[in-house]
């Protein structure tokens, strides 16, 4: 615990009279992986599916009087999808 603290008060000036310079900005620029056909053409599929699972689900609960709002199913279905879609567009 002492230690640094000591040799704060005991370091040296500085005799070459230099300014140090200070880093204000740093940039990482990270490579993106080029597109994949395949990938790409599993998420129009996906998407092809939960649309037809969409229409289906919705077409089912009116035909046969389930008591539930078709939505409560299609909603979540929709937004993950769309979060997948996202995060493979955006390449975290």
């Amino acid at each position: 615990m002492f230690a640094p603290l000591t040799r704060f008060f005991l370091r040296r000036s500085d005799v070459s009279g230099s300014v140090p310079i200070i880093v204000q900005e740093v940039r990482v620029e990270h490579p993106r992986e080029l597109r994949s056909r395949r990938s790409e053409w599993v998420l129009a599929v996906g998407w092809v599916l939960v649309l037809a699972k969409s229409i289906a689900v919705y077409w089912l609960c009116g035909r046969y009087a389930v008591p539930v709002n078709p939505w409560w199913v299609i909603a979540p279905t929709l937004g993950f999808a769309g979060v997948c879609t996202g995060l493979y567009w955006r390449r975290f």
